[in-house]
């Protein structure tokens, strides 16, 4: 049996003390570290969940991974034609379709002086 490193483990599986295949210690060995993070990166990009749909004002807004974006469509209706970056944009412009404009260029619905 190997006698145990400064740490109280043996060598082997201490991760500060035990050598990696290039013969340096594994914690300051460049390739065996940018290996273990980029592998580290990968297994975390293959596990993101999707996102989830959310409802505003009647419209369904999903995310669209070939676009990178938010969509939103109606009840029985197509898909928006444009995306959008955030959830928040297509509530924006959620909001700016469902509201009417009055002809005075503000969405409030100011009372018109007869």
């Amino acid at each position: 049996m190997t006698p145990p490193c400064i740490h109280g483990f043996i060598a082997d599986q201490c991760a500060a003390c035990r050598t990696c295949p290039h013969g340096l210690a594994a914690t300051r060995c460049g390739r065996c570290v940018s290996a273990a993070a980029s592998r580290a990166t990968r297994v975390k990009t293959a596990a993101a969940p999707g996102r989830p749909a959310e409802a505003h004002r009647g419209f369904e807004i999903y995310y669209v991974p070939e676009l990178s974006g938010w969509q939103f469509r109606a009840p029985d209706s197509s898909p928006s034609p444009v995306s959008y970056r955030s959830t928040f944009l297509a509530r924006k412009a959620i909001d700016e379709i469902a509201t009417p404009v009055d002809g005075s260029g503000t969405n409030s619905p100011a009372t018109k002086p007869s």
